[in-house]
């Protein structure tokens, strides 16, 4: 059985995917399966590390409001469909799966185009552009919430599937992954993260929030900075840290493959509200802080987070109201809970 999964731009579009490729793999003995995303995206690095094939196209995403640069979206966009258009004559899939995101769209266009039957999974509260644009063609839109008849009106078939985790997600054990990250046991572990690429705003208040953690002996924190931000935050943490009289225990990474290992490390996770990040902390029981991002589609992520905190299984922060008196205070209050 042959299987294409178009979708990528940040992770939470991929990883997902990922997991729905693993249990087709598991599942069907002669699955083929090969992901369609965009050259030297950031899912191509990751579907290659999973071990499937990569089939790359050039798209670009389209500003939210007018830009003479959205015409050269279009244009790539269009030479994008006829990529894919090409590629599943030759594949010859038996389906095409949309993860969402803006390379998503001239894969199910394609697939549409071809009549090869469609599915989209939307992995947030509130669907994005280009899932709320395709569910009008495809044959089932899969959702992550139970709003999904209320999100897609026009879809001929929602079903309510939840959003798909990797399995060795669950699998990591706390002490092993202490010992993974040179943390000591007796001490509660705060993971603080801001999805794939980082968050600068929740990076400046971990830095600025140093001092009031720094005597805070029965702490230790993992930073994942995200790459592009690493080297800017651990120059500014240089000038905090002092190992020999700080009672706190402070590591900071760019960026961390074995995420599970962390999860499993933490005793309270602070981090944005993505889908697969909110989806994984709920899988594992983690308790967490969401800080939404503020200027995704249609504040998907704070509805994310809405949910979570309506059902007891988180706190927020927004975004504008993150400071380090607010990180620090509700940090050491999940902490002590």
């Amino acid at each position: 059985m042959k299987i294409v999964i178009a979708g990528g731009g940040t992770a939470g579009h991929i990883y997902p995917g990922i997991s729905i490729a693993d249990e087709l793999a598991l599942e069907i003995e002669d699955a083929e399966i090969i992901f369609v995303g965009n050259k030297d995206g950031i899912e191509e690095r990751i579907v290659k590390d999973a071990g499937y094939e990569f089939e790359p196209i050039k798209v670009k995403g389209f500003k939210r409001s007018f830009s003479l640069a959205n015409i050269s979206a279009v244009r790539r966009s269009l030479k994008a469909f006829s990529e894919v258009k090409r590629f599943l004559k030759k594949f010859k899939p038996e389906a095409v799966v949309g993860m969402g995101g803006y390379v998503s769209a001239p894969a199910i266009a394609a697939a549409y185009n071809s009549k090869i039957p469609t599915l989209i999974h939307e992995q947030n509260a509130y669907p994005g552009f280009a899932n709320k644009l395709l569910s009008r063609v495809v044959d089932t839109v899969a959702t992550s919430f139970p709003n999904g008849e209320e999100c897609f009106p026009r879809a001929k078939r929602v079903v309510f599937t939840g959003n798909p985790i990797r399995r060795r997600m669950i699998g990591a054990v706390k002490e092993p992954s202490l010992e993974n990250f040179n943390l000591e046991k007796e001490k509660k572990t705060l993971l603080i993260f801001g999805g794939s690429q980082g968050a600068k705003k929740i990076n400046d208040s971990v830095i600025n929030s140093y001092k009031k953690f720094k005597n805070a002996s029965n702490l230790q924190i993992i930073h994942i900075t995200g790459k592009d931000h690493f080297s800017e935050v651990c120059k500014e943490m240089k000038k905090l840290v002092d190992t020999k009289k700080d009672k706190l225990r402070y590591q900071a990474h760019p960026y961390i493959n074995d995420i599970n290992r962390a999860y499993a490390a933490a005793d309270v996770c602070l981090c944005r509200a993505g889908a697969t990040t909110i989806t994984e902390i709920t899988a594992l029981g983690v308790p967490a802080i969401l800080v939404p991002y503020p200027y995704a589609t249609g504040s998907h992520q704070k509805k994310n987070a809405d949910f979570l905190v309506n059902h007891g299984a988180a706190k927020m922060i927004n975004d504008e109201d993150l400071t380090p008196d607010s990180l620090y205070k509700t940090s050491i209050e999940l902490i002590s809970d």
